[in-house]
């Protein structure tokens, strides 16, 4: 398939997770568990169902491996092509009932950011999708969207992901928590990011150094695609390995001024993470 094709084939695939999901999103025993995640996080009975759904859509493709957060490397194993999915993105929040999860899907070609061809990540709440093709720009329910015009971090709302992060990362980031107009986290990144790309945020930064491929690869095309600057801590290039086993930090923006104001903020912390020996 081409790359529209894709990009029509997973809007109707995500829409199928959700179509699955309402019902049980509406009712008790949102948190079942029912194992242990590829990643290694616990696996509810949701995240199961979202992607058995995804893997029953993508088998009707045909030769497409699949890396998904909890079977891991699935699909056919000499598939030419990769679905990178995250059918469950905000888990915590869908167990305890609050409404921001999604689902998450990219094609990528050969194994790297660059070679990210089509993302798409449905708000399993809401229904509405955002997806881009490299090149093609980024769209919220098939109408285009951009990042932000904000000019300064002191005008911006920005997302930080503080959760389950190393001793001295709230201290660590206090130049820039002290100097936005607003700070929010709101549980599932990857629909954050999207927030990011139409607009609603300026900002996302997570310097955990937790994130997976899995959770990012769709919204980082998404956000890529609507005009955000997304980097590592440093402002260098982001090249995370598509392996779960492999975590980064990154910092994503909505236009470069925005950009360079977080990553001076963020300078101190970073540089101390960077030259602490590592174990």
């Amino acid at each position: 398939m081409n790359t529209k094709e894709w990009e029509a084939f997973l809007l109707g695939a995500t829409e199928e997770v959700r179509r699955r999901l309402s019902p049980l999103a509406s009712r008790g025993g949102r948190g079942r568990t029912v194992g242990v995640g590829a990643a290694g996080d616990r696996t509810i009975y949701a995240d199961r169902l979202a992607e058995d759904t995804l893997l029953d859509e993508l088998r009707k493709v045909g030769g497409v491996k699949v890396l998904s957060e909890e079977a891991g490397d699935a699909g056919e194993a000499e598939g030419g092509t990769l679905a990178v999915v995250d059918p469950l993105d905000g888990s915590s929040n869908f167990e305890r009932g609050i409404p921001f999860f999604c689902t998450s899907v990219a094609v990528v070609e050969a194994g790297t950011l660059d070679s990210v061809t089509v993302g798409v990540v449905r708000d399993l709440v809401t229904g509405d999708v955002y997806s881009a093709r490299r090149g093609g720009g980024a769209r919220k329910n098939g109408r285009a969207i951009r990042t932000s015009k904000a000019a300064e971090v002191a005008e911006a709302v920005v997302g930080v992901d503080l959760s389950r992060g190393p001793p001295g990362l709230a201290e660590g980031l206090a130049p820039l928590l002290g100097r936005v107009k607003r700070q929010v986290h709101l549980g599932a990144n990857a629909l954050e990011m999207c927030y990011l790309a139409e607009g609603k945020t300026d900002a996302f930064v997570d310097l955990r150094g937790t994130m997976r491929i899995t959770d990012f690869a769709a919204a980082y095309l998404i956000a890529a695609e609507a005009g955000a600057v997304v980097t590592d801590g440093l402002g260098g290039k982001l090249s995370p390995e598509f392996d779960l086993a492999h975590r980064f930090s990154f910092v994503a923006s909505a236009n470069p001024a925005v950009h360079r104001e977080i990553l001076r903020l963020c300078r101190g912390w970073v540089s101390a993470v960077e030259t602490r020996p590592k174990t």
